[in-house]
């Protein structure tokens, strides 16, 4: 009998993941590190078990659609609201400060101001899976400090909208013409004019005569998800903020408890298809020519975002423990970031070598999050003994 090769392929990638989330599970890290080491593991780059590049892309655009529908499942307006201050002042600081440093740096390095504004984008966006589960995890989702960070994912994600229609201006490409900036800014309205409504009635009610059997309520997420990704994909944004803003819809549904239970599933396969798609992405052979490079970078990032963070934590008000642990939690770079050096280089604002060296710091800063909270979170403890022996 004739075995499908695709078969083949999908039973090795499923027992590397299998293994990869035991060893992850086994030194406490989470899952979607397993996840990105594996895509490493069977990309080009690796054993090469999948090596048709636009296999992988399609992947990883399926992947963060739904990914994203499922993080807007998690999203609380009336909980945003109650930390507004943080969630909006303190994001829209962070992202100025951001593009301010980047494009003083691309300057210092000949590079244009027009790129400077792209990294300052992909490093103020943090990512908003990994803080979920390192946050569940931990069981701090409640306390202030989880949802401080929330607030602040929340803000950044709807920073997509403005961030690519600047870039669409800025870049050279297709994206730049008038009539697609038009239909941006259109789209971003809307989107916006979207999440007022969604402020100001609280709670959306989805008719009895569109739900029936379990099966047509999961149909309808579905139809919700990749309806809104159609969208806004038409309107020039990006689909995986479609889906994101489906499930806020749904979040704020009589229907999100019913929702996020039975679509967990389907949650679980498509997190995983999107970080194994970036893990695809890596070039192992770009980071063996220009290791140190990527190791420096991938530093900076983590005390860049850090200190940043803690700056703006401090100036609103928190304490030291909880900026310094919000600080940590957000240092990473997130994967809206990917959408936005795909953009970049779209757009042609960078080159293929830079995507390279971008897409490994984005995948570092993610597999070494847990690492890095963990560093800052004895630096806290440390600070707060060396606290109470002054006084």
């Amino acid at each position: 009998m004739h075995l499908d090769p695709v078969i083949l392929v999908i039973t090795i990638v499923l027992f590397f993941s299998m293994l990869m989330a035991y060893v992850a599970m086994r030194v406490k890290l989470p899952i979607v590190v397993a996840y990105i080491l594996t895509g490493v593991l069977l990309g080009p780059s690796g054993f090469a078990v999948i090596e048709d590049h636009g296999l992988v892309t399609r992947i990883g655009e399926i992947g963060v659609i739904m990914l994203l529908f499922f993080v807007g499942l998690e999203v609380s307006i009336p909980r945003l609201l109650e930390g507004w201050k943080i969630a909006f002042i303190g994001t829209n600081i962070q992202i100025l400060v951001s593009v301010i440093a980047c494009v003083a740096l691309a300057m210092l390095f000949d590079m244009s101001w027009q790129q400077g504004v792209l990294y300052g984008f992909i490093i103020s966006l943090s990512s908003t899976a990994v803080v979920l589960k390192i946050l569940q995890d931990s069981g701090e989702i409640e306390l202030p400090l989880g949802q401080n960070a929330l607030g602040v994912l929340l803000v950044q994600d709807l920073a997509i909208i403005p961030m690519m229609v600047i870039l669409g201006m800025l870049g050279g490409g297709e994206e730049s013409t008038v009539s697609s900036l038009v239909v941006q800014v259109a789209g971003g309205v809307t989107v916006i004019g979207f999440v007022i409504w969604l402020m100001r009635t609280g709670r959306f009610h989805i008719p009895d005569a569109l739900l029936g059997s379990d099966e047509h309520r999961m149909m309808l997420g579905l139809l919700l998800c990749l309806g809104s990704a159609t969208l806004t994909g038409w309107l020039g944004l990006s689909p995986a903020l479609g889906a994101f803003l489906a499930g806020v819809l749904l979040a704020s549904s009589d229907q999100s408890e019913w929702v996020h239970d039975h679509l967990g599933p389907v949650h679980i396969i498509f997190m995983a298809m999107f970080f194994l798609s970036i893990g695809m992405l890596v070039d192992l052979d770009y980071l063996i020519a220009h290791v140190w490079v990527v190791v420096v970078a991938t530093l900076l990032v983590f005390l860049f975002n850090a200190g940043t963070n803690v700056f703006v934590m401090r100036a609103l008000g928190e304490d030291w423990e909880s900026s310094l642990l919000t600080a940590g939690l957000l240092s990473q770079i997130g994967e809206f970031s990917f959408l936005l050096a795909a953009i970049g280089l779209h757009v042609a604002l960078i080159d293929e070598p830079l995507h390279s060296l971008t897409v490994l710091v984005i995948a570092l800063t993610l597999m070494l999050s847990p690492i890095w909270l963990m560093l800052i979170k004895r630096f806290a403890r440390m600070r707060g003994v060396v606290r109470e022996r002054e006084s």
